[in-house]
């Protein structure tokens, strides 16, 4: 037999191994993309269904920008802005996180805005808050967190943004009115900014 053939029979196998393994490299490294893709969007868009329980068609986390407006948000850290549509037209949005200082240090939070400028939901993400006290505004310790739904500068004026204890319109949660504060003071400032900044939100 030739050199030339023996060789070729003899790389062949080599051939067809080398052929399997970057075959079996790509479909693992798809499968790996597939995954960490559906875990980065799963958290996204079960928290939007919470604070943002409004009827689009577009995907949220292609349609996001990130906003760096420390004279609103407090925080140099960039906030995720995702932009809700239906047929093309804006619904609402979703900032997430805003931050805020509590008690104890940093708070996010999730705020959901409908286009007209009502608060469609808010969520506390993290906080460093005492258990049985700051926690309270936390959605899991008690409903408080709910009065924001349906609020808008429109229909609660500046002075009402704080705890009925400071003569605003928010219960007053014994032992939390730090935490309390810093909520409403996130959720004020997240309106104060979309009512300034719509237009160039949903561009």
């Amino acid at each position: 037999m030739p050199a030339s053939k023996t060789l070729l029979l003899n790389t062949l196998p080599l051939l067809f191994i080398c052929c399997a393994a970057i075959l079996g490299i790509y479909a693992l490294g798809n499968y790996f993309e597939d995954t960490i893709t559906r875990n980065e969007r799963l958290p996204v868009l079960e928290l939007s269904a919470e604070v943002l329980p409004l009827e689009y068609d577009n995907d949220l986390l292609a349609d996001r920008i990130s906003v760096n407006m420390p004279t609103w948000f407090g925080t140099q850290a960039v906030t995720e802005v995702y932009r809700a549509r239906r047929g093309g037209e804006p619904v609402g949005l979703l900032f997430n996180p805003v931050r805020s200082r509590g008690y104890n240090g940093a708070m996010e939070l999730a705020i959901g805005i409908r286009y007209d400028g009502t608060v469609a939901g808010v969520r506390v993400l993290q906080h460093r808050e005492t258990p049985g006290l700051g926690d309270q505004v936390h959605q899991a310790n008690s409903p408080w967190i709910l009065d924001f739904n349906g609020r808008s500068l429109d229909n609660t004026p500046s002075a009402a943004w704080a705890v009925t204890r400071g003569g605003g319109d928010f219960d007053h949660i014994s032992g939390a009115t730090s935490s309390q504060r810093a909520v409403i003071r996130a959720v004020e400032h997240a309106l104060n900014y979309y009512h300034s900044s719509r237009d160039d939100l949903f561009r």
